[in-house]
């Protein structure tokens, strides 16, 4: 099997950008380089914040601390390549390089990162369902994500 020079995966927090709401955000749909992101619709997100179990997310620097070191803890435990992370308040960016399923990558990641904020915070949902894991076969496609990624990086971190 070929895998790519890397994966760009991304992840929110636990209802950061529910459906439909005004901060970008991708959807099944709308989840494809180039593609519009998923389109607005007030009422939408309004249904899903009033329907949510918990309350919205927002993690502060010393949680998004713990998430970075879980992410880098995790690439050495097995091995992968973590070229640069940007962990945000709502969000979080990693590319890596790995040969194998970045959607599994990207759920192991979340599940370690969750285990470390469970023991110093309780447990409780910290992630949104799913996320992205975009494939980077080409060398500049693969270098302009990286440079996106380290830009994306919040200033205090």
């Amino acid at each position: 099997m070929v895998f790519p020079q890397g994966f760009h995966i991304t992840f929110g927090v636990y209802m950061a950008r529910p459906p439909g709401s005004s901060r970008p955000h991708v959807d099944r749909r709308h989840n494809e380089y180039g593609e519009p992101l998923a389109p607005t619709d007030p009422e939408l997100e309004r249904w899903v914040r009033d329907h949510a179990r918990f309350e919205t997310v927002r993690l502060n620097l010393e949680q998004r601390r713990l998430v970075e070191e879980a992410i880098l803890q995790f690439g050495r435990r097995f091995g992968l390549k973590i070229h640069v992370l940007a962990v945000q308040s709502d969000h979080t960016h990693v590319v890596i390089s790995a040969a194998r399923d970045p959607e599994e990558i990207r759920e192991a990641i979340k599940a370690a990162a969750s285990r470390v904020l469970n023991e110093k915070y309780g447990v409780r949902p910290w992630w949104a369902v799913g996320g992205s894991c975009k494939y980077l076969w080409k060398r500049d496609y693969f270098q302009n994500t990286v440079n996106y990624v380290r830009g994306q990086r919040d200033p205090d971190m």
